[in-house]
């Protein structure tokens, strides 16, 4: 076994992690204002998307060698042209997704504890921490990922039991006809978090193959009943239609909570569990980049030299860290058109990057796995 490669169980804790930046960040307000009071039963129908985009690069991966990413298979299927085309309108998406991230991490963090703070210097200091741990060894922060796992998940279940005396289930139940039929459509929030979980692909070289195909779903199927649990909690304590209009209906829940002293302390560990999110999928997103990159320049892999060296393309991360400060700064946006980016064009646009994407390369694809798994050269 190779020491310097991530175990399964280190990726799995490092993509659970970053999916609660979205997750935290899309719901329950989003599915709520979709699907109404049957908005908590939207993970069931948010199953079959999820799972598809899990068995295509599932099949992908099957076709990777030892140490090959999602973008080292695209270079050597599509070719030198169409190739680079794709990883570099992958490593573009990475890069600016991180950028919207680090903002909407920021502007949350302002807006709720730092009211009359700028967020350019949060922005600064968020993305200089996630540069310092992009520069390192990726096992480092996969490590990480499973003790950062462990607490945030806790601190999720904390704040539902201790806001347990709040909620009226009634609030729930029962649901017409067309509530159930809405959670359809409720589940496409949900489809669009669990979605993020495939820019992972291009750190595939760095993970301990597996023996089977199926070990990522556990993850995602634990993200889809955390986002399931978090809408049926803030719905049950607010109702849907309050759900829908407020803008950080999970924070304001922890508010609600009557317990004292104890408040302030709840709501600096959701406060820490939002930070911490932004902050892995942002390091995630640089190092995703850089793999694309890397590969699209025909760049060494940068776990080969120094933390410090600039040397085998290890300055591109410099550059990916300026470059998602810079975009964090387009998004310099009244609240309100935030926000819209925030449930509608950034969802969108992963959708097509990562659904749509992956999905078009499987097609056109297809001929060369059929030769590969026929024994053609």
């Amino acid at each position: 076994m190779d020491e310097h490669l991530i175990t399964r169980k280190q990726f799995a804790a490092a993509i659970l992690v970053s999916l609660l930046s979205p997750l935290l960040r899309l719901l329950p307000q989003t599915a709520v204002a979709i699907a109404g009071a049957g908005a908590w039963l939207s993970p069931l129908p948010a199953l079959v998307p999820v799972f598809l985009l899990a068995a295509i690069l599932e099949s992908f991966r099957r076709h990777m060698r030892p140490g090959e990413g999602m973008g080292g298979l695209l270079l050597r299927w599509l070719g030198p042209v169409a190739g680079r085309a794709a990883l570099a309108v992958f490593a573009a998406w990475f890069l600016f997704y991180g950028g919207f991230i680090l903002r909407s991490g920021t502007e949350r963090l302002v807006s709720t504890i730092y009211p009359s703070s700028g967020q350019g210097l949060f922005a600064a200091v968020t993305v200089a921490m996630c540069l310092l741990v992009a520069l390192g060894r990726l096992r480092a922060a996969a490590r990480t990922a499973v003790i950062l796992r462990t607490v945030l998940v806790g601190a999720l279940a904390m704040v539902i039991v201790f806001s347990a005396s709040n909620m009226d289930v009634s609030r729930l139940v029962p649901f017409s006809r067309q509530d159930a039929a809405a959670s359809l459509a409720g589940a496409l929030p949900l489809a669009s978090v669990c979605g993020v979980a495939g820019i992972f692909s291009f750190l595939s070289g760095h993970v301990q193959r597996p023996k089977n195909g199926r070990w990522l779903w556990g993850t995602y199927l634990l993200a889809l009943i955390l986002g399931g649990i978090i809408c049926a909690a803030v719905m049950s304590v607010f109702g849907p239609a309050l759900s829908a209009r407020l803008t950080y209906p999970f924070f304001i829940m922890i508010r609600s909570i009557s317990l004292g002293d104890l408040v302030p302390r709840i709501e600096a560990v959701v406060i820490a569990a939002w930070i911490v999110a932004d902050f892995m999928l942002v390091t995630m997103l640089l190092r995703c980049a850089h793999e694309a990159l890397r590969t699209l320049f025909g760049l060494p892999d940068p776990e080969t030299f120094p933390m410090g060296s600039l040397r085998g393309g290890r300055f591109l991360l410099w550059l990916e860290a300026a470059a998602v400060f810079g975009i964090s700064l387009l998004f310099d946006l009244p609240p309100l058109q935030l926000r819209l980016w925030s449930d509608r064009y950034i969802p969108l646009g992963s959708d097509l990057v990562l659904y749509g994407g992956f999905t078009l390369l499987w097609l056109i694809t297809l001929p060369k796995r059929k030769k590969e798994q026929s024994g053609g050269p």
